[in-house]
């Protein structure tokens, strides 16, 4: 097993992405903390952790609270001692035109995905920094190297955490803790609840210009993606057991794709 021994904390962890990264984990050996602001489904994800023998840690939060994000980085050493991967996944969209958009709501995404990944990060990259050992994993999007119209808030928040993760890693390396990995991963359009759910992007868009879910999907998004399909959880969960492990040792400062074709670069 790749991650045997590990401890993560994964934030967003309760569904999507998330609830997709924890169980790869726990597959691969981890224990895990799993961490979001709806705490039944921390405790459904923690109860799936725990079906595959591994330990884990139900935690609720609000990850643009500072001090909440500390109390879970307590938690997690009281519990296990050591934290050894760290995946911000945490984060939200509030689709609107820039010129239309409500302030408080804008602000609102960028405090959660941004903010959420900076206090994260101020929290556990210590630890791994002392030990010369860790695995900072930031969930970006292809938003993050693309214009999203109608989504200027999130685009700016996912361009944000690719320059975060690549300044971060270039930090850690200063430091002298050169076996600390930062990367980021960039999913395309993935089959989650932020796409596909009945206040997703494909229903909202549904709604905005009068055309069916299955309309929408032919005409605006699949053009867009080479494989002209949508992936599923599972196979971002593969590239953050992939980065998490020692085979990546070597990768630091990364934003990569998985996103069947919509960028390359």
């Amino acid at each position: 097993m790749k991650l045997e021994g590990k401890t993560a904390v994964v934030t967003g962890g309760g569904r999507g992405l998330g609830r997709a990264i924890c169980l790869a984990y726990a597959r691969e050996g981890a224990d895990l903390i799993v961490a979001s602001d709806v705490p039944e489904e921390n405790l459904a994800v923690a109860g799936e952790v725990e079906s595959l023998h591994r330990r884990a840690i139900p935690f609720a939060l609000d990850v643009s609270d500072g001090a909440q994000v500390q109390a879970m980085a307590e938690a997690a050493f009281a519990e296990f001692g050591k934290v050894d991967i760290l995946v911000s996944n945490a984060g939200i969209q509030r689709r609107a035109l820039l010129p239309f958009s409500d302030e408080g709501e804008w602000k609102r995404v960028i405090e959660v995905n941004v903010y959420g990944a900076y206090h994260c990060c101020k929290a556990f990259l210590p630890g791994m920094i002392e030990r010369n050992s860790g695995r900072v994993i930031i969930m970006s999007s292809v938003s993050g190297k693309m214009a999203n119209p109608a989504n200027s808030s999130y685009a700016v928040a996912k361009h944000g955490l690719i320059g975060l993760a690549r300044s971060l890693a270039a930090e850690v390396a200063r430091m002298g803790a050169k076996a600390v990995t930062v990367n980021a991963i960039c999913p395309g359009i993935v089959n989650t609840d932020i796409m596909t759910g009945p206040v997703g992007n494909i229903a909202m868009l549904s709604r905005l210009l009068g055309l069916s879910r299955e309309e929408v999907w032919e005409q605006v998004y699949k053009p867009l993606i080479l494989q002209e399909r949508m992936l599923e959880p599972e196979e971002i969960a593969a590239m953050a057991v992939y980065l998490a492990s020692d085979d990546a040792r070597g990768i630091t400062g990364q934003a990569v794709n998985v996103c069947g074709g919509m960028v390359m670069h």
